[in-house]
């Protein structure tokens, strides 16, 4: 399916999904505070899947509008295949992710690794470059998609044009690990939290 259509919205529905996955786990591994929150905010968009939207600004915007760029420049610099996919998840079926493109050596048929782009504002591509690591607002969301798709590698391109790009390989590391225990637990947390809720918000608690 394509990124950003009305069934690509419908399938996310009620699913925790990488690019929410710091809601669950923090950039130092620990669990979040905030797992009640986005258990109730999933059982909502169980019932309303129609109200599910991606919550996008000017940066986004912007993103949406660079990212073809970028993947060609990717694909270019790497000398890597990139392919876009819609959506994955796991054996279980609930978690998820949207890879920016699934990475493949040329002609090959199974995916090497993942991609996540950014095309954020000079001053922080600036910072990414200066660093060279992985961003901490990224961590969860770059190591969830390995987590999601089992695949041990995942690159990571800050792109902001008239600069040199970023792109960094990632590994999955204990990081990783960490995070892939928290989505299993989380899953249990929901589920629970689901059964509790589910029947408040539809009005048959008493039955």
């Amino acid at each position: 399916m394509e990124q950003r259509t009305e069934q690509w919205f419908r399938a996310r529905a009620g699913r925790p999904t990488a690019s929410q996955f710091s809601r669950i786990v923090t950039p130092t591994g620990k669990d979040s505070e905030q797992w009640d929150d986005f258990a109730l905010e999933l059982v909502a968009q169980c019932i309303r899947p129609d109200e599910v939207e991606w919550t996008g600004n000017r940066h986004t915007d912007r993103g949406e509008e660079l990212e073809p760029a970028a993947r060609d420049l990717f694909r270019e610099m790497m000398d890597l295949d990139v392919r876009e996919v819609g959506f994955i998840t796991r054996a279980d079926e609930v978690i998820g992710c949207s890879p920016d493109a699934l990475v493949y050596q040329r002609g090959a048929a199974h995916p090497l690794a993942g991609l996540e782009i950014k095309c954020p504002l000079a001053k922080h591509h600036a910072r990414y470059l200066v660093e060279g690591v992985l961003p901490d607002a990224y961590r969860a969301q770059v190591h969830g998609s390995m987590a999601v798709t089992g695949l041990r590698w995942w690159y990571f391109m800050s792109y902001c044009p008239g600069l040199v790009p970023f792109v960094l390989r990632v590994e999955w590391d204990s990081y990783t690990d960490k995070l892939a225990g928290a989505l299993d637990r989380f899953l249990v947390f929901y589920a629970e939290r689901r059964k509790q809720v589910l029947p408040v918000l539809l009005g048959k608690e008493a039955a």
